[in-house]
């Protein structure tokens, strides 16, 4: 692949609805933050673990020879918040960074191949980003080019990335993954695990 992303996983919530760090949970044999970022490290050398809530435990967990793991104390801020402090890390290492794939750690079927079509996607066409697109919605995975970096990086609070989709709407492009659309998020998800 000729010019990887670099990868932003989110893995700092605190999943309140889940009663339980759901970075830790199993699935097929690793944790889910196990499994994320070995497929991120597999498409990427850049590959970016944002941590907040339970870091103590998760930061053991996370493959570090794979990926550069981040504390964000101010985690408690929201998803929009992390998006940024993130994007920041990556900027603060690279300034010249084309493009960012932004990545959740409990999309459970979100696999390699489907990462490595969007990569593709993305690199053959002129649009800023390329999501997911999954029941009547889009979202992570999603990859956006630098020149959408400043409306990340100004994200704050709950609102995540969708709402940059949003601005640039007419310059994304939205491939359709409904396997993007299962993640854990409350009890009655652990089925999913199983």
């Amino acid at each position: 692949m000729s010019t990887s992303p670099t990868i932003l996983i989110l893995a700092a919530g605190s999943s309140s609805r889940l009663g339980q760090p759901k970075q830790l949970l199993h699935f097929k044999g690793k944790t889910l933050i196990e499994n994320v970022v070995k497929t991120a490290s597999s498409l990427s050398n850049e590959v970016f673990v944002i941590l907040g809530s339970s870091h103590e435990k998760i930061a053991p967990m996370v493959p570090h020879a794979s990926a550069k793991i981040t504390y964000f104390e101010e985690w408690q801020q929201g998803m929009g918040s992390t998006i940024s402090f993130g994007v920041q890390q990556i900027l603060n290492q690279d300034r010249y960074t084309k493009n960012i794939l932004i990545l959740l750690c409990d999309q459970l079927h979100v696999t390699e191949q489907i990462l490595t079509e969007l990569i593709f996607f993305h690199e053959e066409s002129d649009h800023l980003i390329t999501a997911c697109g999954y029941d009547k919605s889009y979202g992570a995975p999603a990859i956006f080019n630098r020149k959408t970096f400043l409306d990340l990086l100004n994200l704050h609070g709950e609102q995540g990335a969708k709402k940059v989709i949003q601005k640039h709407f007419k310059s994304t492009q939205i491939i359709s993954y409904p396997e993007a659309q299962v993640d854990i998020d409350t009890p009655q998800d652990l089925a999913l695990l199983k």
